[in-house]
């Protein structure tokens, strides 16, 4: 939860020094990593952004009982980065405010659901296997 605190902290000067568009993409990487740990947790990676919130929102809130604003959160703040990081127009501030805002309620969320064994402990076998890779070719 470590990285996810330092990525609020950035997020908050890149705020404070008027880079909005940054701002909101450190909140949602503060949002991500604890979602991450969650998924961790409970035994599961997964290789990118989309896979986490999704395996989050399912795996975390609805099975394990987290919140549900947090998952709604962590969704919005994934769909705002994506429009943000490809826009030609800077976040308004008070867009970019209110993302940090969500980011440390989705960071707070998480770190509740991390402090209740009953909760976030993981049960054996209950991992989601991802599926196999695809064996190599190899070359003729």
């Amino acid at each position: 939860m470590q990285r996810a605190h330092e990525e609020i902290d950035a997020a908050t000067l890149l705020l404070d020094n008027g880079f909005t568009t940054q701002a909101l993409s450190r909140a949602f990487h503060a949002a991500y990593h604890a979602a991450e740990t969650a998924l961790l947790v409970l035994g599961e990676t997964r290789g990118d952004y989309s896979d986490v919130v999704s395996a989050f929102v399912r795996r975390v809130v609805r099975e394990r009982a987290l919140d549900p604003e947090a998952g709604r959160l962590l969704r919005a703040l994934f769909n705002q980065t994506l429009l943000a990081d490809h826009g030609y127009e800077p976040v308004p501030a008070d867009e970019a405010t209110r993302a940090v805002a969500n980011a440390c309620t989705v960071v707070a969320e998480v770190e509740k659901w991390l402090a209740d064994p009953g909760r976030s402990a993981a049960r054996r076998g209950e991992a989601t296997r991802l599926p196999a890779k695809p064996p190599r070719r190899r070359p003729h």
